[in-house]
């Protein structure tokens, strides 16, 4: 069945969404976009887009469900609205300056159909990790760290990792700065050989029984001389990266490589997409959108699209906004314990049920 979705913003970021529905017609359509500016309206027409005016004008297109790829300042008033009207909605990213803002919108739309397109547990090699972890072979899992993206989306990934839900850890955090090779940004690839400026963080999520570590340097997804690290540590084996150990019995040590299985290299024709990621003899992920071709990332946000389908219809919620608010409230935490020097411990918010 394809979803229609309507689409708010026409940035960066919001093209996953509108590439999302390109590569996959039979699974999603765009019903259009709404946009304000010159700029956006450029952008709509190169997408072949019908322009919503306003709100009113999407809620009378009647889609499944919107996609929000707004600033943080625009969420608040956007999620007053649909949880007014009962529209399902899924927001490309929540942010917020204070516990407080979010306490205030929670009270307001608490329960509303409300996603957040947290779209890195969904990336190949991170799903495939994920479902390694809670496979069994690591037997209990005790510790996850992350070196490849920063806050939330780093806690995302560590939280379902742990296979932890919404317990409340002991915070503990440091900053730093150093200077690194200027890489790639979103504007483009780097134009002189320079040293740059950049924060470095690192956290220890201590929840009694399993602890969460990140490390992340400023626009460390973008460098080319700074590689992602991902650990998880069990009882009887860990993964480091693509690289899985355990003990198959006490004299029996076994180590598999997490494999990406692609098409279309070394002569091979049948196109240029990832096939899965395979591991110690079995498929561990399948790629569901083969054969189009897209980056991990657009496979991720298809499945963030998919998910919110789903939910749409009546299935259940993959990232609601009561784990937004609190890994973000967790990040907040973080930024608190870096600034002070002190640990700080969670405690139970009111989207916390």
């Amino acid at each position: 069945m394809t979803a229609r979705f309507a689409l708010i913003g026409t940035g960066w970021r919001a093209g996953f969404f509108y590439r999302a529905a390109k590569l996959l017609p039979e699974r999603f359509e765009l019903t259009g976009v709404l946009c304000h500016s010159e700029r956006g309206r450029a952008v709509a027409e190169e997408w072949h887009a019908r322009v919503y005016e306003n709100l009113d004008k999407i809620m009378a297109d009647k889609p499944d469900f919107v996609v929000a790829s707004v600033p943080g300042s625009a969420v608040a008033d956007l999620a007053r609205f649909f949880a007014a009207h009962d529209m399902p909605v899924m927001f490309e990213t929540y942010c917020s300056e204070s516990v407080e803002a979010m306490t205030a919108l929670y009270r307001e739309v608490g329960g509303a159909r409300i996603q957040v397109a947290e779209q890195y547990p969904f990336q190949p090699m991170h799903a495939a990790r994920i479902s390694t972890a809670r496979s069994g072979v690591l037997g209990r899992v005790y510790q996850a760290r992350a070196s490849f993206i920063q806050n939330y989306h780093a806690i995302a990934v560590l939280r379902r990792l742990l296979n932890i839900g919404m317990e409340l850890p002991l915070v503990r955090a440091y900053k730093r700065e150093d200077r690194r090779a200027a890489g790639p940004t979103r504007a483009g690839l780097p134009t002189e050989d320079r040293l740059e400026n950049v924060a470095g963080e690192m956290f220890l999520l201590d929840y009694g029984d399993a602890a969460a570590i990140g490390d992340y340097e400023s626009m460390q997804q973008r460098s080319w001389i700074r590689h992602p690290v991902v650990m998880v540590r069990g009882e009887r084996g860990e993964i480091l990266n693509d690289t899985v150990t355990y003990l198959k019995d006490i004299l029996t040590p076994i180590t598999y490589t997490l494999l990406r299985s692609q098409a279309g290299t070394d002569g091979n024709l049948e196109g240029d997409y990832l096939r899965g990621i395979q591991g110690n003899g079995e498929w561990i992920y399948r790629n569901p959108y083969l054969p189009a071709r897209m980056l991990d990332d657009e496979i991720a946000v298809a499945a963030c699209m998919d998910s919110m389908a789903a939910y749409a219809r009546g299935g259940e919620a993959f990232y609601p906004l009561e784990q937004a608010f609190q890994d973000h409230y967790v990040c907040l935490l973080i930024k608190e314990a870096a600034n002070t020097g002190r640990a700080v411990q969670a405690v139970k918010q009111l989207w916390q049920r």
